[in-house]
């Protein structure tokens, strides 16, 4: 295996190993804890509930308790409306599921001053796992308007855009890391299954360029050429969301040496 590939595969090995970690103490934690808890009422002893914990897995719920009567109550729709519906959706239940669960046990740590070093550690899991999160979301929201979209729907703008125009530092990362350069639009060109590796690195470099507090951005540096389109505001809104999401967590990082101790 040459050098390249064996960066390749960290490139998307140690994000993924990221997200199955955070998805795992999302999902994971609060059922063992309700499982203790559950467990301690039976013997008759104080359920001693925390709503931390439990509160990491109530943005999923709430996100299926929504997502299902929605799409039984879309089959009657037209296509049109179906395709508004699910790319509304690709902002409110991905904000509902990958962001506030990643969100809660940052805001946790703060509130209740918990050590600093697992603070730090979850936080950077957090921004290593948020491309990956967000690839699948979009992947997903992508393969739905396929399916939905009936021949001659083109009235809706791309979510996203191939930008022709590199520059010297994105030419000099693309010699060295051509998979992030795409030639064409993932979502009108490029099969469902084949989607994930652009979206990847598209939400990878949002993450690259917030965690720098945009320094990169007045470069013009970036390890995709993939952009999202101004005229979709949904999608824009959803890239607003997303950076200003991971600025914080870069920003409550850098406070973290300056917060008091727990007594």
């Amino acid at each position: 295996m040459s050098a390249h590939d064996v960066v390749l595969s960290l490139i998307y090995q140690v994000p993924a190993l990221a997200f199955a970690l955070v998805g795992l103490l999302t999902l994971a934690l609060p059922i063992f804890h309700l499982t203790l808890a559950i467990g301690r009422v039976l013997s008759g002893r104080d359920a001693n509930v925390n709503w931390w914990v439990l509160g990491r897995a109530v943005p999923l719920v709430v996100a299926l308790v929504v997502a299902i009567p929605l799409v039984v109550a879309a089959q009657g729709w037209t296509s049109q409306s179906q395709i508004a519906a699910a790319e509304v959706a690709l902002i409110y239940l991905s904000a509902g599921m990958i962001f506030l669960p990643i969100a809660l046990p940052l805001i946790q740590a703060y509130v209740q001053r918990l050590p600093r070093a697992g603070t730090f550690i979850y936080a950077v899991l957090a921004v290593l796992s948020l491309p990956v999160a967000a690839a699948l979301a979009t992947q997903a929201a992508v393969a739905t308007t396929r399916a939905i979209a009936q021949p001659g729907d083109t009235a809706r703008p791309q979510a996203f855009i191939a930008d022709t125009t590199i520059s010297q530092c994105k030419a000099d990362i693309f010699g060295v890391m051509p998979e992030g350069y795409v030639a064409s639009i993932p979502s009108a060109d490029a099969p469902a299954e084949e989607s994930y590796a652009p979206y990847f690195f598209f939400w990878a470099d949002m993450s690259f360029k917030a965690a720098f507090l945009d320094f990169f951005e007045t470069f013009d540096c970036g390890v995709t050429n993939l952009r999202h389109n101004p005229d979709h505001v949904l999608m824009s809104s959803l890239v607003f969301i997303y950076r200003a999401f991971v600025s914080l967590i870069v920003l409550s990082v850098i406070a973290l040496p300056f917060s008091r101790r727990r007594e």
